[in-house]
Formats: structure tokens, sequence, C-alpha cells
């Protein structure tokens, strides 16, 4: 916005000066096109526009009412009568004022117009009524293919409204080559780039972006959403940190604002603490920061659901198992039926419930996650294991069943359906299970041990030691499959071998001690 005052000043200067279709008369000059109007209406315009270079916005609009009073049809007047407007915020006035310029402008394409139009169309993005504004700014740069500011904003709406990165990009590299310095627009050809998963491009756009303007929040915000994308988590925190730091509200929506930096924030915590490659002193450090951030959140909006969910989240990773149903409870009461957490806040105050013995409450918070999110195989996984835990074998072999029906490739409920009819002795339909669940994750070490303790159960020791040789070539630091391997081997009265075995796994448990 602020090249409006610039436009003006080169507008009075004469020096862009064009004639417009509504003077009475054609004249052969600029000059000539200036003189036709009332001196009183010039005046009274000449000192809007200096008004305009010392950003005094209200003196201006006053100086351009002037000029209209006194020439209704001074198409300039009411043009600059928008752009004050405009850089007050007052968006709808502002839009009536170009449109009423654009009345007396229409048959004239030329920069004033595109200006109009441009201006025209930065307020219907302001006020959302986004489709009108590209279609202003799709008329301004039909008129002004050269103007930076106008080819800025067209790339601007196609690729935050419009879903068309690839057009935008071409506007938004005509804008940035002619005006190196326009930060924004920057962010949205790197933005423009993320959408077509140019990211190394992309992310070099956005720290150019930073570069010329480091207090923008919005592109720390995007950079951290691409670098969420490319599961850089680490540089995605980095990134929220900095879109929190320099966030201002401005607007009523600014809440909603503030809550998502914090979350988005927390959600990247939370994924790169899942990272095997996470030290535990690195988890625990996020878990604390994730919950200091929740206390900014409900420090100010006391009725942010999801920040309590994730509070929650942290705290039962954590092992707080109280907290964190106090905090899976408020953020259950909180949503409303409708939350988009409520299914996992149930599911994981179940969990909770569960590592504390309470199996019966446990299942009913799983049944509630199972109602609301019928595709998921988890809640019935989890009360699987909660009827295993009662030492109910038959309804927990069920319960699995369900989340197998749901996810047929998912390993887990088949190993503990396994393990299940391991202690009502089905040692044959164990290894079904365990088949199952090597079929889905044959590089897993544990699924052969366990099938290998079946076959042990059944006295098929070649069979027994094949599953524990299996696990020891996917895992060489597994003592206990080398010992289930020395116990087989010494079945099939191969001493020798055995005892090969039996000292690999002592060398191992030396090793860790």
């Amino acid at each position: 916005m602020g090249q409006a005052k610039y436009f003006l000043l080169a507008l009075f200067s004469l020096s862009t000066w064009i004639v417009v279709s509504t003077l009475a008369v054609a004249q052969d000059s600029p000059e000539d096109a200036f003189s036709a109007l009332d001196p009183r209406a010039t005046a009274a315009f000449k000192a809007g526009a200096e008004q305009m270079e010392q950003e005094n916005w209200k003196e201006a609009i006053t100086a351009f009412s002037e000029a209209i009073s006194i020439d209704d049809s001074f198409s300039q007047a009411y043009l600059g009568r928008a752009d004050a407007l405009r850089e007050l915020e007052d968006y709808r006035s502002a839009l009536s004022n170009y449109s009423q310029a654009l009345n007396f402008l229409q048959a004239s394409l030329n920069p004033i117009t595109a200006h109009a139009y441009n201006g025209r169309g930065v307020c219907h993005r302001e006020l959302e009524n986004t489709d009108l504004a590209a279609s202003d700014f799709y008329n301004a740069i039909e008129i002004d293919r050269n103007n930076p500011e106008i080819a800025a904003n067209y790339g601007d709406i196609l690729v935050n409204y419009g879903g068309d990165p690839a057009s935008a990009l071409d506007y938004l590299d005509t804008a940035i080559d002619l005006d190196p310095e326009n930060a924004e627009a920057y962010r949205n050809r790197g933005l423009a780039r993320a959408q077509l998963r140019e990211f190394e491009e992309s992310i070099e756009d956005l720290e150019k972006s930073v570069e010329l303007d480091p207090s923008e929040y919005l592109t720390y915000s995007t950079l951290a959403g691409i670098h969420t994308v490319e599961e850089e988590f680490e540089k995605a925190i980095e990134a929220f940190n900095q879109a929190i730091e320099h966030y201002q509200p401005e607007k009523s929506s600014d809440p909603d604002l503030f809550i998502e930096g914090y979350l988005r924030r927390g959600e990247a915590q939370l994924r790169l603490a899942f990272d095997e490659e996470t030290s535990a002193e690195q988890r625990e450090t996020l878990y604390n920061d994730l919950i200091v951030g929740t206390d900014h959140v409900l420090t100010e909006f006391p009725e942010a659901g999801m920040a309590l969910h994730q509070r929650g989240q942290a705290m039962r990773l954590q092992g707080r198992l109280n907290q964190a149903i106090k905090a899976f409870t408020d953020a259950i009461q909180l949503a409303g039926g409708e939350a988009s957490y409520l299914a996992d806040a149930y599911l994981k105050r179940g969990i909770c419930w569960h590592y504390q013995g309470q199996d019966s409450l446990a299942r009913g918070d799983f049944e509630q996650s199972a109602g609301i999110r019928f595709e998921d195989p988890l809640p019935h996984f989890w009360i699987g294991l909660s009827h295993a835990q009662e030492a109910s074998y038959r309804e927990a072999i069920d319960s699995y069943g369900e989340a197998i029906a749901k996810a047929p490739t998912f390993p887990a409920p088949y190993i503990n359906r396994g393990l299940a009819y391991m202690q009502l002795g089905g040692f044959q339909k164990a290894v079904d299970n365990f088949n199952e669940a090597i079929r889905n994750e044959p590089a897993e070490p544990e699924h052969f041990f366990k099938r290998g303790i079946a076959h042990m159960r059944m006295e098929e020791y070649q069979k027994a030691f094949d599953s524990f040789h299996l696990a020891t070539l996917n895992d060489e630091k597994m003592a206990k499959a080398f010992r289930g391997a020395a116990g087989a081997l010494k079945a099939l009265d191969r001493t020798s071998l055995a005892e090969q075995y039996a000292d690999r796994a002592r060398a191992i448990d030396a090793e860790g001690i």
C-alpha cells in the first residue's frame, strides 16, 4: 500500500498524466488536460498529494474530498482519496472510491486505470472477496504489465487463493525482477514453489524474504510449514519460534493465529520427540518446551482445547499420568463433540487409565474413540490390550480381530493376538498370527523371536531354531534370540553349535554391562 503516495505524487507532477475520456474536449498535451480542470479542484488535489507525501492520510482525504466537491467527475481525486482510505485500512470506503474513479476511467487503458484496478483489488482481497480481487488484478495486469506492485498482487492472489502456483510464478518472477527488494513477493514465490514441491528453491526464496524483512511472522510460518513437510522438525521448530516472536496481533481473528503458531510448533515438537534418533534428554526438553507453550496459550485463551490435548500428550509421554488425564479430560469437556482431536483425546486418556490398571475405565474411553473414528484400528487394539491385562484372552482375541479387519497390514494386532493364543495354548494359531506380522513387517526381529517361542512350545525345534536364527540375522545384538537358538539346538542334540550360540548370548550380555 505504501506505493499509493508515490503514485499520486507522480500523477500530480504531470509526467504520467493521461487524458481521460471524461474530459469535455480533446487536448494536445498533458498540460492542456490539467488546465481544463477547475483551478480550485486542482489546488485541492495538489494539497492532497502533498499530504500523502507526509503520510497525513486524514488530511489528504479532506483535501481530495474538497477537490471532488468542486468537480465530482475528478477521477484522480477519487483515486487519491481511495489510496488514503486504503492506508487507513478503511477498505470498504476505499473500494467505493476506486469504483467511482473507474467509472470515469473505464475507456482509458493507462497506468492510472491500472492503479485504480489494483487498489480496488487490494480492498477486495482485504475484505476476503478473493474472486473480485482476482478479476481486478487481472484487469490491472492486462493494462500495465511493468508495474511490480500489480504483478506481485496478481501472483499473491493466484498462489494463496487461486490454486495456480505455476501461473503465479510467472507474475512473481516479473515482480521480483522489477523490484528485487519486495520481501512479500519472495515469500509468495517461495510458497508457489513449495506447492510445486520445489522445496530447495522455495526455502531459498523464503530465506531471502527474511533477509529483506526479518520482522514478518508469515514468512517464518511458511518456512516452518515447508520444513515440517520435509520432516526437518528441528528447523521447523526454530522457524515457529521466530514466527511466534515476531507475531503482532492486528485483527479480530488474531487469537486463532496466536493459538495456531503454538499448536503447529507443538505438533513439530511431538513429531521430533517420536523420532528414534532423538535422545531421551532431547525428548524431555521437547516435552517441557511444549508444555510451556501450552501455558502461554491457556493463560490467554483457557478454552483452547487443542492446547490442552497437546499438553496431555506431552505429560503422558513423560509418565505424568494423573496430570495427563486431567488435561485430556479438560480438552474433552471443551470439545463439544466436534473437535478434531476428540477421538484421540479419548484414546490417549484411555491409555493412561490402562497403564494405571484401570482397564474398565480405559475400555470406556477406547469405545468412545472407536465410535468417533470408525475406521481407526487403534481403539480396538487397545481394547484388546485392556482385556489381555485382565487375562480375558478370548475377548482380547476378538478385539484384535476388529483391529485387523480395519487395518489388515497393521502388525501389532497380529502379534498380540498371537500372544493371546499362546496364553490359551493355541500355539499353531499363534504361529499363524506371527507369520502375518512377519509378512507385513519382515525385518522386525521380535516377530521371529516370538514365533520361535511358539515352535519351541510345540517341540518343533528345527522351526524354532530357524525363527531364532532369522531374529539374530535382523538384530546381531539380540541376546535372547541367540539363547533361544541355543536351546533349540540342544533339543536337536547339536550341542557344539548350541554352545557357540550360548557363548554369543553371554558376550552380548557382557557388552551391555
